[in-house]
């Protein structure tokens, strides 16, 4: 089964990728990680564990790295 993800920003490391992750109540089953090498990672999460479809959900807060 395919699931979509959003990305949710760039983190200098998977470590705060994760704990950004936890401390916005984001299961890390839903996560997707990708390594960027020396510039960080790139976090992406579910879609459905966001809550929404919305596509534009993303816009402000999120992706610079907090819920607004």
């Amino acid at each position: 089964m395919a699931y979509d993800f959003d990305e949710a920003g760039d983190f200098g490391s998977e470590h705060a990728a994760r704990e950004w992750a936890e401390r916005n109540n984001i299961d890390l089953a839903d996560l997707h990680i990708r390594n960027r090498g020396d510039r960080g990672v790139t976090l992406s999460v579910r879609r459905s564990a966001l809550g929404d479809s919305a596509r534009n959900d993303l816009t402000y807060g999120r992706r610079t790295g907090f819920f607004s």
